[in-house]
């Protein structure tokens, strides 16, 4: 019976992170006597974030739901506390809880667009563009994290992909030095990519409401909707979209701090 209660703790989270997170619920009440609450609510905040880098493996909701009722359990805050963040941040809340969501859903279909993406276009400098763009347009309407945590996850599974085909190479030819060096300059065209996809992340994320978690609050203060956020914005962000979408041209180009 306890075997199978903790075969569907978390689902199909990684036996590691079920660990890290019945661990850490071990020793959260021990921990708050004896290094104090500001410490541990710093600890808390950590596994959190944890729960958020692992969006793409598990579904977050679960990890992150039972740390927010540890967090109450333990008296580091108070339901009234609570509601009232609610009511104030509704907004945020809902796009960070649905969005990081969004990422173990929209997975396959995002990689599946990235990935053709890097097999049909052959110009290096291209590439990049269409990278910074496409991730662009993407943060703009959902939201930069969601994208970039899709785009380390194509580029890893990339990059596994690669490993298996770099082994049998080796296997067979026996070229250790050669598949090595060929492996560092894949490697280094994958950050190169990473780089720029997650810059244009930020440029994107910065044009709408929702591109970025803080704009919502800012939209929320001044009263602005989703076009009018735009509008208004568009004197900053525009030009300041132009600046990313060129200089991702010039590093291609020129080859300046190694891209």
């Amino acid at each position: 019976m306890i075997k199978l209660a903790y075969n569907q703790f978390l689902g199909d989270s990684p036996e590691w992170f079920k660990r890290v997170i019945l661990l850490f619920l071990v020793v959260c009440l021990p921990l708050k006597y004896l290094v104090g609450t500001t410490i541990l609510g710093w600890l808390f905040l950590g596994i959190f974030i944890l729960t958020l880098a692992m969006a793409l493996k598990c579904y977050p909701l679960q990890s992150g739901g039972i740390v927010a009722l540890a967090i109450l359990a333990l008296g580091l805050t108070s339901p009234e506390t609570v509601w009232h963040e609610i009511q104030a941040n509704l907004g945020v809340l809902a796009l960070l809880i649905f969005m990081v969501s969004f990422i173990y859903f929209m997975k396959p279909l995002l990689s599946f667009l990235f990935a053709r993406l890097i097999v049909s276009v052959k110009s290096k400098w291209v590439l990049s563009l269409m990278f910074s763009v496409m991730a662009a347009f993407l943060s703009a309407f959902l939201d930069a994290l969601t994208v970039t945590a899709v785009l380390i996850a194509v580029f890893v599974a990339l990059h596994g992909v690669y490993e298996r085909v770099r082994i049998v190479d080796v296997e067979d030819r026996g070229s250790v030095e050669s598949s090595a060096e060929t492996l560092e300059g894949f490697r280094a065209f994958i950050r190169s990519l990473v780089m720029h996809g997650a810059v244009g992340t930020a440029l994107g994320g910065v044009t709408t409401m929702v591109g970025e978690p803080q704009n919502l609050l800012i939209a929320e203060k001044m009263d602005w909707e989703f076009i009018e956020f735009v509008i208004v914005m568009s004197h900053v962000t525009i030009p300041a979209v132009i600046a990313g979408f060129v200089t991702c041209i010039v590093l291609e180009l020129t080859g300046i701090l190694g891209y």
